[in-house]
């Protein structure tokens, strides 16, 4: 039995609604962002070859000290994992964020100069978005069939 914080029926018009809110603000159909730390860590963190800097990246990301954030997805994240799933997506959702954001600092480490990756991310950012946003509706699709 999966124990949720609402009933399924109200779970999925809010979950659609939030959905619609956030996909809004990403395509800039809503003038405005949610809410969010904007501040970066700071280059000389990230930059450690020792590799504790993704740990400290992913740390202080993760914990909201420093969050930027160039899309409202993980608030798709968070709402879905609060309204529609069970209570053991909520640790994994973090193992797998915390895990994503090492990696991508971990990447631009090991391309050797942090401008060309971001470059390089700037250029391929609209078709990154574009795929994490269709991994997110089918997993709340998968999610919201299930539970109801």
């Amino acid at each position: 039995m999966t124990h949720t914080l609402i009933p399924a029926s109200w779970a999925t018009p809010l979950l659609l609604g939030l959905v619609l809110l956030a996909l809004g603000c990403d395509v800039g159909l809503l003038p405005f962002r949610l809410p969010q730390n904007a501040r970066q860590v700071p280059s000389s963190i990230v930059a450690r070859s020792d590799g504790s800097g993704a740990l400290q990246f992913g740390f202080e990301m993760g914990t909201g000290l420093r969050t930027f954030m160039p899309t409202h997805l993980p608030y798709v994240l968070v709402s879905l994992i609060l309204l529609a799933a069970p209570w053991w997506t909520a640790p994994f959702a973090g193992f797998c964020f915390g895990a994503g954001r090492a990696i991508m600092v971990l990447s631009a480490v090991r391309r050797g100069n942090a401008a060309d990756w971001d470059r390089d991310f700037a250029a391929r950012k609209k078709a990154i978005l574009t795929g994490c946003w269709f991994s997110m509706v089918c997993a709340l699709a998968v999610i919201v069939i299930s539970v109801t």
